[in-house]
């Protein structure tokens, strides 16, 4: 999505050859995204069982793990959470 950000002013999105969704990359991101990413390294490549309710307990209920490879896991955060990131990251 990051080239359609910068070349189109308004994007589609096809899906069998059909053109499934058409709007500006706000919208889309909008309608279809899932919020924010949080990167996260570890220093161990065991399962981390606690991050993930860690960041529920501050942010909300609606945070997901989305991968946890080795030393680096990835969290989905909803939209909606966003004035929290504040009082979180201080």
């Amino acid at each position: 999505m990051d080239e359609a950000d910068i070349l189109g002013d308004r994007i589609g999105i096809m899906s069998s050859g059909k053109m499934t969704c058409l709007g500006s990359s706000m919208f889309l991101k909008n309608k279809f995204g899932v919020g924010y990413h949080a990167a996260i390294e570890k220093e161990s490549t065991d399962i981390n069982y606690a991050v993930v309710p860690y960041f529920e307990k501050h942010l909300g209920p609606g945070v997901r793990k989305f991968t946890e490879v080795g030393q680096e896991m990835s969290i989905t955060i909803p939209t909606e959470y966003a004035p929290r990131f504040k009082k979180f990251f201080i």
